[in-house]
């Protein structure tokens, strides 16, 4: 985790997959009433773990955020495979979540089809195990059962450009599928904001929605 301890209201944040290493920098700047604890997934600008999953990766998280913080509340910040992550954490410290774009159902995420060839080498397994895909196959994972773990105020932020059908797109569209919203509208602690014109890069083409879900989370650590 990269980011100063001042004693202030915590915000963690977890990136998606083979994120820059500086994502979200700019964040501290933008929120100076808060420390910005910035993760990457492991394997990606740290060290890796033993096994490669969503459920492993929220469990270390999970025991090295609650360390840290020593019972002091935090939102948690989650970016695609980051905001599963952020959903598998089941952190007892977490006072609020905000999930962008969570693929909760990868087996119509066709976009994923185009991640061996580009993934850095290495990334079989990840690759494979998380998110379903490889070179030669393609196969359904579904998380939607991590809903069932939330147990405070959630916000999700979705990308207004549809997955399906698949095509030739000018934007990455959303990774989210269609049943995968339903679900996600009807869970009691979920609020969902729809992003126009933005797809699965939400923080980029929604940066308006992207700043004022912080802020919903940082208000939620005040009360």
């Amino acid at each position: 985790m990269r980011g100063a301890d001042t004693g202030r209201p915590v915000l963690f944040t977890v990136a998606g997959a083979f994120s820059h290493p500086d994502y979200l920098y700019r964040l501290p700047g933008f929120f100076p009433e808060l420390d910005v604890w910035r993760a990457q997934l492991p394997g990606n600008h740290c060290p890796e773990l033993v096994a490669n999953s969503v459920g492993v990766f929220g469990a270390a998280y999970a025991e090295a955020l609650g360390q840290r913080l020593r019972g002091r509340p935090a939102a948690i910040l989650g970016v695609s495979v980051g905001a599963l992550v952020a959903l598998a954490m089941r952190a007892p410290e977490a006072a609020a979540l905000v999930l962008v774009e969570p693929p909760l159902r990868t087996g119509e995420v066709w976009p994923l089809r185009a991640y061996p060839a580009s993934a850095p080498p290495g990334s079989e397994a990840f690759l494979w195990n998380v998110l379903g895909v490889s070179a030669t196959a393609h196969e359904p994972r579904d998380y939607s059962g991590l809903l069932s773990t939330i147990a405070c105020p959630t916000r999700v932020l979705l990308g207004g450009v549809p997955l399906a059908p698949e095509r030739k797109a000018e934007i990455l569209p959303s990774f989210v599928d269609e049943p995968s919203r339903v679900l996600l509208r009807a869970h009691p602690d979920i609020e969902v904001v729809e992003c126009p014109g933005a797809g699965h890069n939400v923080p980029k083409l929604a940066n308006a929605e992207f700043v004022d879900a912080i802020r919903w989370a940082r208000d939620q650590l005040a009360r």
